[in-house]
Parts: C-alpha cells; sequence; structure tokens
C-alpha cells in the first residue's frame, strides 16, 4: 500500500511539474510572442487575411518554419529579419504558445466596434486646421478630413502621401502593385501607376517633383514623375526597403530596410543607394523620421523598440523602449516630442526629444498610423481594431475624441507635415 501511495504521489508531483513548465514556456512563448503581434494578431489571427492565422496550427510545423526563416531556407524580409533575432528556445516557447491557442476567428464586426462612438464624434475645423488624410485598408478607400469625404482607391490602401502644395494625394495598394493618384481638393482619380513588388511606403520630394515608392517585394525604389504621372526608373536596395524619408534640401533621402540591414543612404541626384547604416539593438527597422535640424534619425522597429541614429556619426546612441508590435512614427513639426504607434498594444509613446524620456498614453486599443498638426497641438492616431481615428490634444494629452471611419484605418498624410 505504501508503495502504491508513494507511485502514486511521485506521478502527482511529475505531472504538476510538467503542468508547470508548460505553463512557463506557454507564459514565455506569449511575452516573445508581442513582437508577432503586428501582423498575427494578439490571439494569434491574422489582422488581415495577408498574414496566415498561427492559432491552433501544429507545434512541430511552427517551429519548423521558423528555423527555416532563421537560417533563410525560406524567403521574406520581414520574416527572416524577425526570426534572426530568436534562440532556439525562443522558437520552442513561440511555437507551444501559439499552437495553444483556439483556432478562432475573429468575427468581431465594423457595427460592434464602433458601438461606443457616437453622433457627435464628428471632425471639426478647430481640430483639423489643415487638410488631413487616412488610408482605410480594408474598406479599399481614403477619406478626407475635416470633411470626411471618403473616396474608392485600390485595394489595400495602405500609405498615403501629400504634395508640398497640397493639390495631389498619394495612396500605395500593395495587392496590385500600384500608386493611385488624387486630386487632393476634389478626391478625383487622377492616375494609377504601376510599381515594383508589394508597395509599402510614398514619400514626395521637396520640392514636390517626384515621388519615391518603397517596394518591399522586389528590393528597390520606384520613382514617380509627379508632372508627368509616371513610373520613370527604380532604385535597387537591400532587402525589404519599407519607407522613405527626405532631407529637407532633397539631396538625400534614408530608407528603413525591414530585412534586417539598417537604414540605406540614398543620393536623389546619382538615384543610388550609396551606403548603409547599421542600426543595432532593434528588429526589422520599419519606419523613420529625422529631428528638424536632420542630425538624427529616429527608427520604430517590428517589435517594441525606437533607434535614436546619429546620423553624422553614423551609430545608434539610444535605444528606447516603446509599445509591442509595429506602428509609424513622427517628429513634431516643433521638433520637440517624437510619437510612435503600436499596432500589437493599447498606448501610444510620446519621446521627449531632449530628454528621452517616454510618456505613454492609453488609447485602450491597437494604433498604427501617426501623425501631428503642421502646428503640433493636435496628434491623430489610426486605431485599426476600433475603425476610428483618435484626436489628442497635445496640450494636456487628452484624446479630444475617437471619429468613426471605414475599416482597418491604415495610415496618415497631413498638410504641412511631410
Amino acid at each position: 500500500m505504501k508503495k502504491i501511495l508513494f507511485t502514486n504521489l511521485l506521478l502527482t508531483m511529475l505531472f504538476a511539474a510538467s503542468l508547470h513548465a508548460a505553463e512557463s514556456i506557454n507564459k514565455q512563448g506569449q511575452l516573445k510572442a508581442a513582437m508577432c503581434a503586428g501582423c498575427h494578431g494578439n490571439n494569434g489571427i491574422g489582422i488581415t487575411s495577408e498574414f496566415p492565422n498561427l492559432a491552433g496550427q501544429k507545434l512541430a510545423y511552427l517551429q519548423k518554419q521558423l528555423h527555416d526563416f532563421k537560417a533563410g531556407k525560406r524567403q521574406n524580409a520581414t520574416m527572416n529579419a524577425m526570426a534572426q533575432s530568436l534562440t532556439t528556445v525562443d522558437i520552442k516557447n513561440l511555437a507551444a504558445y501559439f499552437s495553444s491557442l483556439p483556432r478562432q476567428v475573429n468575427t468581431v464586426t465594423e457595427k460592434t466596434i464602433n458601438h461606443h462612438l457616437t453622433a457627435n464624434d464628428k471632425a471639426s475645423i478647430a481640430e483639423f486646421p489643415d487638410a488631413v488624410f487616412s488610408s482605410m485598408k480594408a474598406s479599399a478607400t481614403i477619406e478626407a478630413f475635416p470633411s470626411e469625404k471618403v473616396v474608392q482607391g485600390g485595394e489595400n490602401m495602405l500609405y498615403t502621401a501629400l504634395t508640398p502644395n497640397g493639390k495631389m494625394l498619394l495612396s500605395t495598394s500593395p495587392s496590385t502593385n500600384t500608386v493611385y493618384i488624387f486630386d487632393s481638393k476634389t478626391l478625383q482619380k487622377l492616375a494609377i501607376i504601376n510599381v515594383g513588388k508589394a508597395p509599402k511606403g510614398v514619400k514626395v520630394t521637396p520640392d514636390g517633383k517626384f515621388a519615391y515608392v518603397s517596394n518591399q517585394g522586389s528590393n528597390n525604389i520606384s520613382i514617380i514623375n509627379l508632372r508627368s504621372l509616371t513610373n520613370i526608373g527604380t532604385i535597387k536596395t537591400a532587402a525589404g526597403p519599407h519607407n522613405v524619408r527626405f532631407t529637407k534640401n532633397g539631396k538625400l533621402a534614408y530608407v528603413t530596410l525591414q530585412g534586417g540591414a539598417g537604414i540605406g543612404v540614398i543620393d536623389t541626384k546619382s538615384a543610388k543607394m550609396t551606403h548603409i547604416i547599421p542600426v543595432s539593438g532593434i528588429t526589422g527597422p520599419h519606419n523613420l523620421d529625422l529631428s528638424n535640424d536632420e542630425k538624427i534619425a529616429y527608427v520604430r522597429d517590428f517589435v517594441h523598440h525606437v533607434a535614436v541614429v546619429d546620423l553624422i556619426k553614423e551609430k545608434v546612441t539610444n535605444v528606447i523602449t516603446v509599445g509591442n508590435g509595429h506602428g509609424g512614427i513622427d517628429v513634431f513639426p516643433n521638433g520637440k516630442f517624437v510619437a510612435t504607434a503600436a499596432i500589437g498594444d493599447t498606448f501610444i509613446s510620446v519621446v521627449n526629444t531632449k530628454t528621452l524620456t517616454v510618456k505613454n498614453i492609453n488609447l485602450g486599443t491597437a494604433s498604427h498610423g501617426i501623425r501631428a498638426s503642421k502646428n503640433s497641438q493636435w496628434l491623430y492616431v489610426t486605431l485599426p481594431k476600433e475603425n476610428a481615428i483618435a484626436v489628442i490634444n497635445t496640450t494636456n494629452w487628452q484624446v479630444e475624441r475617437k471619429i468613426a471611419v471605414g475599416k482597418f484605418p491604415f495610415w496618415l498624410a497631413v498638410q504641412g507635415n511631410p
């Protein structure tokens, strides 16, 4: 009898230890999974049809894919960079976590997630002193503010940009490998221009003559002539070009290389990438902006970091922890703050450019696009899960309102803040 009791006790202890170990692995996997939320969702369900569901996948399959991405046997600029940062234990924990999640389908409707928005949540001229435009990824539309006028665009409308004179609006459609160009006043469609594979960011040169389109799928940048509305050539880059930022004189352009290399430096006169500035301490350079004196680049990654890069010495001086997942980043026109969104978290982060201290502002939901008004008084943030745009008053950092918009608001273009 004693032997049986001892055996049962031993088995119970072993089971408890095994259960504790499994829980520990899942917990570690859940913590590491924050870096995946930007595409695959907090619950392992892809945020759009572009991204596969990981919830409920077989453990061995998930492990193999991550190891293949890490070894370069499977090619994807973003995933290759992400997997490079993972240890064997990280991969084991991630696979265990995602395989343990239920294979659910996100059935939340636009009506449901907008239940808290009322008829009073309308855009006002006071809060939108200059023209603002937002792309709606799932609705394939563009919405203008403060008018709230909507125009149909291409499939998966993504990044947007305005010409310096405010007359034209550009938006990328990665699903169709095109850029849509609109008259920003009437929202009339002016052109649809073919570019490279999976175009992401689009930016206009300071003189308004050209636009650079970062083709993440073909590792190059398309140059669009905005007078003739034609694609006039490409600039070859390293893996995963995602978005560009021009210097004020237009002589240089910096491009984030989401494949992990860093930020590429482009000489716009020769239309060539001259070299790469390594950005250590972050995973997958995603979006960037420059300080007002253009001596510093703030680079948002795909996980939860912003790298502060000295562009004179070409080295990272600080790495700041922000919200989980990727998002936009914007240096305020007054140069005092840098704000970044977090699609895998419930808050945005605002960094003081002098002290590099961080203030987190809770929005209660995921965010992606982020842009300050020309006078730096207002901060606009897209909320993809709520199908809304938050308007934040920067005098007190309070959310003034959330404005209901189309499905999956993604990016913002603000007149006076390129």
